[in-house]
């Protein structure tokens, strides 16, 4: 369990998608580990948990990112609050498991974060979902996310559409007790 901030140093490139922009640049990753779960092997139930106290942990590397603006989220109207934040979780899921077999890397290799950017102050909600190099410096995986972006969101849908759950299973956006009841849904509304 751990707590992750991820600050936009520079952009390199950005693309408009939809009302939302798809980035590409150099970010600082600061993250604290707090606690861990206990889970069994292939269902990934958890079976218990702890708490950690550790050092927080500071990498500059290279991420893809998703810029979702307030007016791309006023088209959203049905979408509650929470629904949002569970619906961006479970599409940060989906886009890592579409974005590590396009790669052929390991899911671990790419970090997943989602962060509010405040620069245009506390009244609007503007979240960056990140698919971050997992590597001090970066390795050059997000820089070929973004330029398969169009494959890269295509496969997330298509994952969402051919998954046979109804509220989300850890195939394609987590476990529904993770990301909530609506949050398969709510993903969906978002690609």
């Amino acid at each position: 369990i751990d707590y992750t901030q991820v600050k936009a140093l520079e952009e390199f490139e950005s693309a408009e998608v939809s009302g939302a922009r798809a980035i590409h640049g150099e970010v600082r990753v600061n993250r604290q580990i707090v606690g861990f779960k206990k889970v069994k092997f292939y269902t990934l139930e958890n079976v218990g948990a702890g708490n950690l106290s550790m050092p927080e942990q500071e990498m500059h590397t290279t991420a893809f990112w998703l810029h979702f603006p307030a007016a791309f989220l006023a088209r959203l109207p049905e979408l509650s609050p929470v629904d949002r934040q569970s619906g961006l979780n479970g599409l940060a899921n989906a886009l890592r498991a579409v974005a590590s077999l396009l790669l052929m890397c390991d899911p671990r290799d790419l970090g997943v974060a989602i962060t509010e950017d405040i620069s245009g102050g506390l009244e609007t909600y503007e979240p960056n979902l990140y698919l971050y190099d997992n590597y001090p410096g970066g390795v050059g995986l997000s820089a070929q996310l973004h330029a398969m972006l169009e494959g890269l969101l295509a496969g997330a849908a298509e994952l969402l559409e051919r998954c046979p759950c109804e509220s989300g299973c850890p195939s394609c956006v987590g476990p529904a007790g993770e990301i909530g009841g609506r949050g398969k849904q709510a993903a969906i509304r978002f690609l």
